[in-house]
């Protein structure tokens, strides 16, 4: 799979902010209240963070595929933002699985739905998928990453914006030195750090090294739920996956989580041996995982399984997997969510473009390309 197959020729979108603590909670909730809120003259003050820092999150709730953008029928140069599936099965305030992102979990399901295909940040694409280095200084991903861009079928964006990229992803996984225009906030308030994908490199001060090993958070339940949703959107009629292709091929669990065969398979085994529909077969002797349903509907009861033990009331997500996960939520997804929305908490936009989510499905909506 080519980089102009996996992601949208998209680069610098965040501003130069990486994800904060608390901004996907805080940009889910405001679209819920209002898919206009990000256009409104006082974004600022609803968000309670500057001009760009709006821009920043809208951007990262739609690339982590918690809201999706949309048009209306009438005027197609204003994109509005609304809740996906995913993201009501997540961060709802009622209903959803984790809504403050307490599990390292929920962590691990973001970034897997924010670098597999099609993602709308093609420069963390490139870093997990294809780069193989051991052990890269910034400069060397840096040049990686042009060279992946330059040899796509795109118009070559400046080089200052994969610069940006580069040291965004970078601030968001990776444990960094000060620097004299760094804060305080910039050094502390990353939750991705806490993943461990990228960590310092022991042998060389500055360089970094992918953690191809155990990682905090990542349990058997979150690995073969990547399994079970990269199968739905790429092979949704199968029932089997050898742990070669999960682990290997492009935009696999293996390669953009950072995970051997050996782990996989024990994820694997782990989960057949506590949940139904699931097993692990060997013919030819090439081990794989065996699904006696939908892989959409395993998922949604496998997350639902998983964060039961920290909250015993939670209820089967409707869709948690697949594409349809990823897009924009039809309104018997929002629960009673959607009808808490009052005269006063939305404009007047808001509240037109509401009327139309209430009474259309996703079939009929008029979706706006990637902006």
């Amino acid at each position: 799979m080519r980089l102009d197959q996996a992601a949208n020729p998209m680069f610098a979108y965040h501003q130069t902010f990486h994800p904060r603590f608390g901004w996907l909670k805080k940009g889910f909730d405001a679209a819920v209240l209002d898919p206009g809120v990000f256009l409104a003259d006082d974004a600022t003050v609803r968000l309670g963070v500057g001009k760009n820092m709006v821009a920043a999150i809208r951007f990262w709730t739609t690339a982590f595929r918690v809201l999706d953008k949309y048009t209306l029928p009438d005027n197609a140069r204003v994109t509005y933002s609304a809740p996906t599936p995913l993201g009501y099965a997540l961060l709802d305030e009622q209903t959803g699985l984790d809504p403050y992102s307490e599990d390292l979990a929920t962590l691990w399901i973001l970034h897997w739905h924010l670098v597999s295909s099609v993602t709308d940040v093609p420069v963390w694409w490139s870093t997990f998928n294809s780069f193989t280095a051991l052990e890269f200084s910034e400069q060397q991903l840096l040049e990686f990453v042009c060279d992946e861009v330059n040899t796509s079928s795109w118009t070559a964006p400046n080089v200052s914006s994969i610069e940006k990229d580069v040291d965004c992803l970078l601030h968001m996984y990776a444990p960094r030195a000060a620097r004299a225009r760094q804060g305080i906030d910039d050094l502390l308030d990353s939750p991705f750090r806490e993943l461990r994908l990228i960590v310092d490199s022991p042998g060389k001060t500055g360089n970094f090294r992918f953690n191809r090993g155990p990682k905090p958070g990542l349990s058997a339940d979150i690995i073969v739920y990547s399994c079970l949703d990269f199968m739905s959107r790429n092979e949704p009629d199968a029932r089997t996956a050898t742990v070669t292709h999960l682990t290997t091929d492009p935009g696999t669990p293996g390669r953009l989580l950072k995970l051997s065969e050996e782990a996989i398979h024990a994820a694997m085994v782990d989960l057949a041996g506590r949940m139904q529909g699931i097993s692990v077969t060997s013919p030819a002797g090439a081990p794989q995982l065996a699904i006696e349903e939908d892989p959409k509907k395993l998922a949604a009861k496998l997350l639902a399984s998983h964060y039961s033990r920290r909250n015993p009331g939670v209820v089967v997500p409707k869709s948690v997997a697949g594409d349809e996960a990823r897009q924009l939520a039809s309104p018997d997804d929002s629960g009673s969510r959607r009808e808490t929305v009052s005269s006063s908490s939305s404009t007047k936009s808001g509240e037109q473009s509401l009327r139309v989510l209430r009474t259309t499905t996703g079939a009929n909506r008029k979706k706006k390309a990637k902006a």
